[in-house]
């Protein structure tokens, strides 16, 4: 697999941060040189494997992101675990276009509807 991609005509490299059984999440930083500074340079893009769909993040929206990442990450006790709530977590946001997870909230019949932030 290679190590960079293409967005608009810039070449960005990939870091994998996270990967699960149904999520890819990368980063991606661009060098440029001469002209100006493009509108996008750095953020996150997550891959959906199942669906065959992908979401570019940056600004609060990657800040939210990998702040709920690291959220779950300290709550779930398992590896396992952890994957399966991040799972969820993405499931969530990528339906949403909530990237916050104290901002998620399931409603019984597992619609994802938005409550007030309990994390400040």
């Amino acid at each position: 697999m290679r190590d960079y991609t293409y967005l608009n005509g810039a070449r960005f490299t990939i870091n994998n941060l996270f990967r699960s059984l149904r999520f890819d999440i990368d980063r991606l930083d661009m060098s440029w040189v001469d002209g100006e500074k493009p509108e996008f340079c750095r953020g996150l893009r997550v891959v959906d494997n199942d669906a065959g769909n992908t979401v570019t993040v940056d600004g609060e929206d990657a800040d939210n992101l990998i702040f709920s990442l690291t959220y779950i990450f300290s709550k779930e006790d398992a590896h396992e675990a952890f994957r399966n709530a991040t799972d969820a977590y993405l499931t969530v946001a990528l339906e949403t276009k909530e990237f916050l997870v104290s901002n998620q909230k399931k409603n019984p019949e597992a619609k994802p509807e938005v409550s007030e932030a309990v994390l400040h």
